[in-house]
């Protein structure tokens, strides 16, 4: 059978944007082609950016069937996608799979009649199965057998379970990234991404990641450095680990940075971390074989909203973690989260004079966007937020307002909070001798609170 792959558009300009390509289609691929598929994959944001170019990939490929994949923040691009699709061929199958309809397979398929099936979490072997059975004939017997599968049968939506996620990553492969313009990706920037594990050790209420109940798993070293050699040779000049946290298993990770010194790869990389995960030895590897900057999700300033959303650490951990990965020789991009549960006018402020005295390299303010499948999106009230449209993902109205607020903040707040911070940290005196004069007392208060912190972190045994 042929496949289409369809990466999504934007509302906005797409090149505002870091753009990579769609590992899980590279993954997909992989078991396809070797069950005798054929595999296309369509890039609408370098493709004039319009659902409607899609068209030309259906008119010239003639698929069999077409597969969406989409964030929650991508679903109401997704589904105009499928609306396209149908209007071409009402017969022609739509699969929807990723992190966002993992959560409402069943939402998903009830409200809206141009998606056919969804795939749950990892669909590497059920996208292979389901086309298999597709090819077949697609009788009902044959879907109930295809796991993490969600369709129609009847008045009613099937769900069958899916399979227990897989522990040993190598299986899958390394993305077949033949699919993907990886030139045009290229020429655009000169960084790419690899994946070297699946799944969180933690347990934040905001994270769906954490919600799937995906335990985390992860590539060999020796894989990962694999894959690392084949994207040089593409051409990339730096390579961004999109993990969750690529040092949630310190062990491997100081591995993977040996093995890179032992084949004598030469280039930069950046990754996520948890604040929990930067032990110096592993900040000292990462920084020996290559890293150059590390995201770190601090998320709030406040000790009741980090326990609230169970982020695991504390204000002054994460002052103190901040201090080691710099003193280390990284940089650090420190992420938070504008209206978090608590949040207020001063303890926003607050969060500017803190960024002001960690002095990261970069930050960046999210608002808070409640998912299905996350604590926050099911239990609002037990966290003081109000999500006053639950279907925001099938709208585009969350890029002009917050979809949600607090009992302190309102929506417009929040958003004003947002531009304010970054308006604040890209000023030229956002760390004036005045203002860091002026906060000379806080930032005592700061080192000392970080000193009384004990180490939490042994180091790991020879």
């Amino acid at each position: 059978m042929r496949v289409l792959f369809v990466n999504p558009h934007y509302t906005y300009d797409p090149f505002t944007l870091l753009l990579h390509p769609s590992l899980a289609y590279g993954y997909m691929a992989n078991q396809l082609k070797a069950r005798g598929h054929d595999v296309v994959h369509a890039d609408l944001p370098f493709e004039g950016n319009s659902p409607e170019r899609v068209v030309d990939y259906l008119e010239d490929y003639r698929p069999d069937i077409v597969g969406v994949t989409c964030v929650a923040q991508s679903y109401y691009h997704a589904l105009q996608i499928a609306q396209v699709v149908k209007s071409w061929n009402q017969t022609l199958p739509v699969v929807f799979g990723g992190p966002h309809v993992s959560f409402i397979p069943s939402e998903c398929l009830e409200r809206h009649r141009c998606v056919d099936f969804v795939l749950l979490f990892d669909a590497e072997h059920s996208m292979a199965d389901l086309v298999d059975v597709l090819a077949a004939g697609g009788e009902p017997a044959g879907l109930r057998k295809v796991p993490g599968l969600a369709y129609r049968e009847g008045p009613a939506v099937r769900v069958t379970a899916p399979e227990p996620p897989a522990s040993d990553l190598d299986q899958y492969g390394i993305p077949d990234r033949s699919i993907f313009d990886m030139e045009r990706y290229r020429r655009y920037d000169y960084e790419t991404v690899v994946m070297t594990a699946r799944g969180c050790p933690s347990r934040c209420a905001f994270c769906s990641t954490t919600a799937a109940g995906r335990a985390a798993r992860w590539h060999s070293p020796r894989h990962v450095v694999d894959e690392m050699e084949q994207v040089i040779e593409l051409g990339f000049e730096s390579i961004f680990f999109g993990d969750d946290t690529f040092s949630g298993n310190p062990r491997r990770a100081i591995e993977i940075c040996a093995e890179i010194k032992r084949r004598g790869i030469d280039i930069p990389w950046t990754s996520n971390m948890r604040a929990q995960d930067a032990r110096p030895e592993v900040l000292d590897a990462m920084r020996e074989a290559g890293a150059y900057r590390v995201f770190v999700g601090f998320e709030s300033i406040q000790t009741h909203t980090l326990h609230l959303v169970k982020k695991g650490t504390s204000p002054e951990r994460l002052y103190k973690t901040a201090r080691r990965i710099m003193a280390h020789g990284l940089e650090l991009h420190a992420s938070f989260i504008v209206g978090a549960p608590g949040d207020t006018h001063e303890s926003l402020a607050a969060t500017l004079d803190y960024i002001r005295i960690v002095n990261p390299t970069i930050a960046t303010f999210n608002v808070m966007e409640p998912r299905p499948g996350t604590d926050v999106y099911h239990n609002p009230a037990k966290y003081g937020i109000t999500i006053p449209n639950p279907y925001w993902y099938e709208t585009t109205d969350w890029l002009d307002l917050p979809v949600c607020h607090t009992e302190t903040l309102t929506q417009e707040e929040i958003r004003s909070w947002v531009h304010r911070c970054y308006e604040e940290f890209c000023s030229a005196d956002f760390r004036s001798e005045e203002k860091m004069s002026a906060l000379e007392p806080v930032r005592a208060a700061w080192d000392a609170a970080a000193e009384s912190v004990q180490r939490h972190l042994p180091l790991l045994p020879a």
